[in-house]
């Protein structure tokens, strides 16, 4: 983690690489009036891990994850080879520096070091509300960052002058984040909002939440910081199934309605607009994937979903606007598959393909707001819980409350809603689908891939082939060039595989043998 030149240029060829130069630059980000390295006030340091994050969490950090679960596709370029596994160190340098960059070493800054920067400044004011709300970022981030390369400098990683520092197992990090969420909760946020204790509306800092009173920011955040704790349970459940339970007693806690939905904020103006807008405004190189096309389509037929999602997420490939114009791409662009009768070969329609709508760099503006964690996901944490502690009886209510209060970020400074939909059974198959049709372009989706097998995915077939490959979807992303060259603590473990907290690797399926069928 040597803080140097390098680092500096590798996270800025990150921001370019994923299209968002200068992304939401401005006082407090990018320079003076505001210089972050002088105010005493936290807010500027405060809007930099706001803005730049984004880039982590839609940027290729994303892109991976989402192809290995099947929801995106690599169809040129890069992409292509990474949808195959085929990522490398230097590919995720600047995505790893970007965990721990701060404003006065890194280009944009907004990570590990500048959170302890305003930690820092928020303890000097003895404003309670900001150390909460920066305890909630930093668990936010850390957590992030274990659930895709596991073992991961932490405790040691806050200290500037510590060129390599020590990895702490990912165990142990998760553990850090859900204390760093109870002191947020219990001490910080719960002290009386107001006076001192000001928080970010002191300093018009607040993008995410921004108009909120102190009190009403005290309330959210909390609410926030409870429903990480139950998303970072349930990466534990599979080493440790009483995590189930853990997980099942925060979701009451947790965020209480979509209105307060943790949304990136973007807006169309042109250092605003979001990541994955930006990225296929000047690259392109992901498209639909078919198991998420197919799932989709699947779903309607069988009168458990209806076109709302289908339609607002894809465009028709032949014209239509029924479920059978929408097709995928296969991993890799593979076209040919071996697949059995109604499995999707990946062919398309004659070769026809759908588009993304409101990421499309042309059709629509960019000012999507994409979820970070919301009450939906909070109410399935809840139903795939409450299915381990009951069954289909104890996880129905759950599942009932999303599929009939569905809600996926903003657009227009509005929120997206769809139709409410009718029950269907809490089976654990219903419960993951209906999160992964809900949480489109969140990364939660791999995690909870790689713990339920759910959906049912074949691997990417090798370059030159039409069958999957023989061993499973990879579990975790390779460290970056410069931490493994410049940190002789860096683990030495394959760049992909799997992490401790996710001992089992999903079957490897085919679209032919498999029982079920791959999607």
């Amino acid at each position: 983690m040597k803080r140097s030149l390098t680092t500096a240029l590798l996270l800025a060829a990150a921001v370019g690489a994923a299209g968002c130069n200068g992304f939401l630059t401005g006082p407090g980000i990018d320079g003076t009036p505001n210089n972050p390295t002088t105010t005493s006030r936290p807010g500027p340091l405060y809007i930099s891990v706001q803005a730049l994050q984004a880039v982590t969490f839609e940027g290729q950090l994303a892109r991976s994850s989402l192809m290995y679960a099947q929801q995106i596709a690599g169809t040129a370029r890069q992409q292509v080879g990474y949808d195959r596994g085929g990522i490398a160190p230097i590919d995720l340098d600047a995505y790893f520096s970007g965990i721990y960059g701060s404003t006065q070493t890194v280009q944009g800054g907004g990570g590990l070091l500048d959170l302890h920067k305003m930690l820092q400044k928020a303890h000097a004011a003895n404003d309670s509300l900001y150390i909460g709300i920066g305890k909630v970022w930093e668990a936010l981030i850390m957590g992030t960052a274990a659930s895709v390369w596991g073992d991961i400098p932490y405790r040691e990683a806050a200290d500037s002058t510590r060129e390599t520092p020590a990895f702490d197992s990912q165990l142990q990090v998760y553990q850090d984040a859900l204390t760093q969420l109870d002191s947020a909760i219990t001490v910080y946020l719960a002290a009386t909002p107001g006076g001192i204790n000001a928080g970010p509306p002191a300093d018009n800092a607040e993008l995410i939440y921004a108009g909120l009173s102190a009190a009403q920011l005290a309330a959210v955040y909390t609410e926030v910081a409870h429903s990480l704790k139950a998303r970072f349970h349930m990466h534990l459940a599979e080493v440790d199934p009483a995590n189930y339970a853990l997980a099942l007693a925060e979701v009451p806690l947790g965020i209480s309605t979509p209105a307060n939905d943790m949304l990136w904020f973007h807006n169309a103006s042109p250092t605003g607009q979001s990541i994955w807008w930006q990225f296929m405004a000047t690259r392109g190189d992901i498209s639909p994937g078919s198991a998420l096309v197919e799932i989709l389509k699947r779903r309607i037929g069988a009168g458990i979903e209806d076109q709302a999602r289908l339609n607002f997420y894809f465009t028709s490939a032949t014209g239509g606007n029924t479920p059978a114009d929408f097709w995928g791409f296969r991993p890799g662009g593979t076209t040919g598959m071996v697949v059995a009768p109604g499995i999707d070969p990946g062919d398309g329609a004659a070769g026809t393909y759908s588009g993304f709508t409101f990421i499309d760099g042309i059709g629509s503006p960019g000012d999507f707001r994409h979820p970070i964690i919301t009450w939906a996901e909070t109410q399935l944490i809840g139903a795939e819980a409450a299915f381990h502690a009951g069954g289909q009886a104890a996880a129905q209510p759950y599942l009932d409350a999303v599929r009939a209060n569905r809600v996926y970020g903003a657009t227009g400074g509005a929120p997206v809603t769809f139709p409410a939909l009718g029950p269907v059974p809490a089976t654990l198959q219903n419960i993951m689908e209906e999160k992964y049709v809900t949480l489109f372009l969140n990364m939660e989706v791999w995690n909870d891939y790689k713990r339920t097998c759910l959906p049912s995915l074949a691997p990417a077939a090798l370059a030159g082939t039409n069958v999957p490959a023989s061993t499973p979807i990879p579990g975790r992303l390779p460290y970056g060039l410069t931490e493994i060259n410049a940190n002789p603590n860096t683990p030495t473990v394959p760049p992909t595989g799997q992490n401790p907290n996710d001992p089992n690797p999903c079957p490897v399926l085919d679209y032919v043998s498999s029982t079920p069928l791959a999607n």
